[in-house]
């Protein structure tokens, strides 16, 4: 008795080759729930919060100027013809955010500009120093620029200020012992020293 081949029917086939691809479909969207679901537990409670607190803070700036005052830091230099600028940031008036010192000394020759820059830079690095702080304690810059002399000195925020660094912005203590704390206050603090002051408060 001779031996009997089967053939499978062609759409047999078919039907396997779609099963198979279901089956593959199937699998890749329940692969890709179980990560969405994972997903989901791992952020559960966790909140983000965007936007700005307190909301709508708004900034108020003090500027003081003199054209008189010498800065003590580095009086082993001087000049007729100078400008004392500081200028202030204050977050809602009541806390002071940054503020900025600015020595502008003119001289009739490249010379003097570059004599005072090498003594006054000598003079400020040794008087902080003697403090044990950095000579670049406030980020401080020594310009020369034609016939100037430009000092610049930056401070981030207000715990930058202390018993010692006060006196590199001409802070004193108000009359109970404390330093100031707001726009008002030390706005009061520089015209007392003689300076011009305007700040964003007087508009």
């Amino acid at each position: 008795m001779g031996e009997k081949i089967y053939f499978r029917p062609e759409t047999s086939k078919k039907k396997d080759k779609k099963e198979h691809k279901f089956l593959k479909l199937f699998f890749f969207l329940l692969f890709l729930l179980i990560i969405i679901l994972i997903i989901i537990w791992l952020l559960r409670g966790s909140k983000t919060i965007s936007g700005q607190y307190p909301a709508n803070v708004r900034n108020e700036s003090l500027v003081c100027e003199s054209k008189d005052i010498t800065y003590e830091k580095v009086n082993k230099v001087n000049s007729d013809n100078k400008e004392l600028k500081i200028s202030m940031v204050f977050a809602s008036a009541d806390f002071l955010s940054s503020a900025n010192l600015s020595y502008t000394l003119r001289f009739s020759s490249y010379s003097e500009s570059h004599s005072a820059e090498a003594i006054s830079h000598a003079q400020f690095n040794l008087g902080i120093q003697s403090l044990g702080y950095d000579a670049s304690k406030f980020n401080n810059k020594f310009s020369i620029i034609d016939k100037e002399l430009v000092i610049t000195l930056n401070l981030s925020s207000s715990s930058s200020l202390d018993d010692i660094t006060r006196s590199y912005f001409l802070v004193n203590y108000k009359k109970n012992g404390e330093l100031p704390s707001t726009l008002t206050e030390y706005k009061a603090n520089y015209e007392s020293q003689g300076f011009s002051c305007k700040s964003s408060l007087d508009n």
